[in-house]
């Protein structure tokens, strides 16, 4: 019996029935989906694991230099700011990472993951690296974020330096070229300043040598391992009183907070250098995340309290990005650019020369023992005579790098020491190879001294 009812509701066969079946099926499917992304998104928000904001940890800040330098400070001042006034969510970890004229440290940052979270604090020298060949990257490898801060840079000597003015220095570079040692990070910043000065005034050569960071740098000139180097404005002041003198101030007018430095025009030497510090990110890095950090940097640096710490470490607090830092990047490099650097003698191998010396001198010795042992007829214990000497010249040797890393010697006095020593220590502190020995470590340390410094033109510690 067929049934026919018409109306809402009710189904007029079994067609009906299943279509309808397949269409609650479908919307009850696809409410369930969505009521599940939904439930999804909503955790995640919550979470922040998708859609978290900018930074959600710790920013690591890479300072290209050693803790104590013009650069490390200026970043911990600024960290300092932005921790104390809350312009982050998260700390800002500064992370020291010196060597090969800022490079080590910039390589890090331009192979980090582009997220946001490795930075890097670096002026010119992420120019200057690339025109003097230690880099095969410059600028170009790097997101900027932004200029801020503005210092000059000083050409200083040791306070007892015969040098009082920098014709004075020149001329004396020009009498006597590849005399004059200038410490200097290779192909960073202080090496162009050095050679632009030579530049300016022809003939002069200086001996330019890899140094390090301002402490380092320093530490050469009190040790008179250098004749000359170049400070930041806050360096020089900081270290003035360790025993630097100040020659020039690298601008065209003298420095309110040093008024009776001279400058480089003042002298006839027209070599103008004020060194800005710039943020840089991995490139890739996004936009917004870039904005998040320069916003914090701009705020830090309209902060009274961080004006007041510029003023005290002698740097105009100065703010840049976009196209005005670009701007800035592109005069540096035209700048840097036309620098022309000389080659660089690089220091030999001393360890391995006095190494391969005292082998040497171990071997006539141990020949010569064994000769008298033979006619004596003596037995001696050699395996365990053996790992004593071994131990006591692994000592001295090490008491010998020690002393020259620190400068408690010079290259002199601490090679005629360790030659002795080591000799005593191959003969069995026998009294009468003493005079011998003395001979041979004198001839030695004053030899070596004589050919690295003389023949090679090389500074020695």
């Amino acid at each position: 019996m067929n049934v026919n009812v018409s109306g809402a509701g009710v189904f007029s066969g079994r067609s009906d029935f299943e279509a309808f079946s397949k269409s609650v099926r479908k919307e009850t499917t696809t409410t369930t989906l969505a009521n599940i992304c939904s439930c999804v998104i909503v955790s995640l928000l919550l979470s922040g694991t998708v859609f978290g904001e900018y930074p959600d940890r710790p920013i690591q800040l890479v300072v290209p230099f050693g803790a104590g330098g013009g650069t490390d400070t200026y970043a911990r001042a600024l960290k300092q700011a932005i921790e104390d006034h809350q312009l982050l969510p998260q700390p800002l970890v500064i992370v020291n990472v010196p060597g090969a004229g800022a490079t080590i440290g910039s390589r890090r940052v331009k192979n980090a993951e582009p997220d946001g979270y490795t930075l890097l604090l670096l002026h010119e020298a992420i120019v200057s690296a690339k025109y003097s060949g230690q880099a095969e990257y410059g600028s170009e490898a790097f997101e900027p974020i932004a200029g801020t801060g503005r210092i000059g840079l000083v050409i200083a000597v040791a306070e007892k330096s015969r040098y009082h003015t920098l014709p004075e220095l020149l001329e004396d570079a020009k009498a006597r070229p590849d005399r004059l040692v200038f410490a200097a990070n290779i192909g960073a910043p202080v090496h162009f300043v050095g050679a632009m000065l030579e530049q300016h005034w022809p003939g002069a050569r200086f001996r330019f040598t890899q140094s390090g960071g301002g402490e380092k740098r320093l530490h050469d000139l009190l040790g008179r391992h250098a004749a000359v180097s170049a400070f930041s404005l806050e360096e020089y002041l900081r270290y003035e009183s360790a025993g630097l003198r100040a020659i020039a101030y690298c601008d065209d007018h003298r420095s309110p907070d040093a008024p009776d430095i001279p400058t480089t025009f003042e002298q006839g030497v027209p070599v103008q250098h004020i060194n800005m510090q710039f943020w840089w990110a991995p490139k890739g890095t996004p936009q917004d995340r870039i904005d998040v950090f320069a916003t914090a940097l701009r705020k830090a640096m309209q902060n009274e309290d961080v004006i007041e710490r510029m003023r005290k470490i002698h740097c105009e607090p100065t703010f840049i990005r976009g196209e005005e830092m670009r701007k800035e990047i592109a005069a540096r490099q035209a700048t840097v650019s036309a620098v022309e650097l000389r080659a660089t003698q690089e220091l030999p191998n001393v360890p391995l020369y006095v190494g391969l010396a005292t082998t040497a001198l171990a071997v006539v010795v141990g020949v010569q023992t064994l000769r008298e042992a033979s006619r004596s007829a003596r037995h001696i214990e050699w395996s365990s005579y053996c790992v004593r000497a071994a131990m006591a010249f692994v000592v001295v040797t090490i008491l010998y790098v020690g002393l020259l890393s620190l400068n408690f010697v010079g290259f002199t006095i601490g090679t005629f020491g360790f030659v002795a020593l080591a000799g005593l220590v191959f003969t069995r502190f026998q009294i009468r190879a003493l005079l011998p020995l003395v001979i041979v470590a004198t001839a030695m340390s004053f030899g070596l001294s004589y050919v690295f410094t003389e023949l090679f033109s090389l500074v020695l510690p």
